[in-house]
């Protein structure tokens, strides 16, 4: 298995914070792992790479709550340049 990512072949509308993210059909996903993806559907899974954290899985309704209530900052404007 190498490291190349997943090619993403979606074309609808992305969850809120995630315009722009590579998406991929989730049966390949499926038949390459399917006791992480049934995990993945039960709750949030932390992923591992040589031992350490380094992914978060989160079912959509999960990320949407997290997205929706996370703190913005604030919007600047851009300062004129003299």
């Amino acid at each position: 298995m190498s490291d190349e990512p997943i090619q993403s072949n979606h074309g609808g509308d992305p969850a809120p914070g995630l315009e722009g993210v590579p998406r991929s059909d989730m049966s390949v996903l499926e038949t390459a792992v399917p006791k992480l993806v049934d995990s993945a559907m039960r709750g949030p899974v932390v992923l591992t790479r040589h031992g350490r954290e380094a992914f978060v899985l989160l079912p959509l309704d999960i990320w949407r709550r997290v997205w929706g209530s996370a703190r913005r900052p604030p919007v600047l404007k851009p300062q004129p340049r003299d």
